[in-house]
């Protein structure tokens, strides 16, 4: 006597299965929208030209730490505008994340325009505010064992980056202005008129390089206490982890759970 599959078992099977499906077309397609090239974001470089300069071998640490925080300034666009929600994947795209896009619609206030914590997703997206390309710098400098941390000043994010363990040496770095500061941030907030020299060599007008002393003031600012995307939202590093974990292992799910619904049911049958 034939057994087939019976509606509970088929819609599963189906459902789990159109989810693989879509997991695997979205490791063929990119995150990032070449259209993000005639936008007025300062990026130049493309994603390839990005790990071409990450991956360059550089003897001296602190010219590779300036060089890191040129090339992810040149190469991360400063975007995060509603109109480009769907167009630049500031919402996570269906088949990039099915749960991230659900979740864009169930609490839009964190997951509407995201910020990725897993710097190659952010790179391969490309654009991002000062937060996403302090995160990118800091990933990339705690795989190459280089000691970093985000700082969240009043309305932007730097990071400072160990640049002589010897010394205990450390400067700031500003990867969506493009500057590093060769000076720790305790120096910085002490005297944030120092900072003033850096922007303007980097191209800055005196208004810009005002508004950004006043932020560098001690006042409001927060160094965190460990490296990398860890440090500047756990909870949220650790979601992006389960979240793309768990979109691999629903469907398989869904798909073992439809076969061992119909083996158990062909067995009753069967006995």
């Amino acid at each position: 006597m034939k057994v087939f599959l019976n509606l509970t078992e088929k819609l599963l099977f189906i459902l789990g299965f159109c989810l693989l499906i879509i997991n695997i077309i979205g490791l063929f397609i990119s995150l990032r929208n070449e259209s993000i090239y005639q936008e007025k974001a300062g990026i130049n470089l493309t994603e390839k030209e990005l790990y071409q300069r990450i991956n360059k071998t550089v003897t001296d640490k602190k010219e590779y730490i300036t060089h890191l925080n040129k090339a992810v300034h040149k190469g991360i666009a400063h975007y995060w505008r509603d109109e480009g929600i769907n167009k630049y994947n500031l919402r996570i795209p269906f088949y990039e994340n099915y749960l991230l896009f659900i979740a864009s619609y169930l609490d839009p206030e964190e997951y509407l325009k995201y910020e990725f914590y897993d710097y190659r997703r952010a790179i391969e997206r490309g654009v991002g505010l000062c937060s996403q390309q302090a995160i990118i710098v800091s990933e990339i400098l705690l795989e190459k064992r280089i000691p970093s941390f985000l700082i969240g000043l009043t309305g932007h994010v730097v990071l400072r980056a160990q640049v002589n363990a010897d010394r205990d040496e450390w400067w700031v770095l500003d990867p969506d202005y493009g500057v590093v500061i060769p000076h720790d941030i305790e120096i910085i907030e002490k005297n944030p008129k120092i900072i003033r020299s850096f922007y303007a060599q980097a191209g800055y007008k005196l208004k810009t390089i005002d508004s950004l002393g006043k932020i560098y003031e001690k006042k409001g600012n927060v160094v965190r206490s460990e490296q990398g995307a860890k440090g500047y939202r756990i909870k949220r590093f650790r979601a992006e982890h389960i979240f793309y974990y768990l979109k691999w292992i629903i469907p398989c799910i869904l798909i073992m759970t439809s076969i061992i619904l119909f083996i158990k049911r062909r067995s009753d049958i069967n006995m």
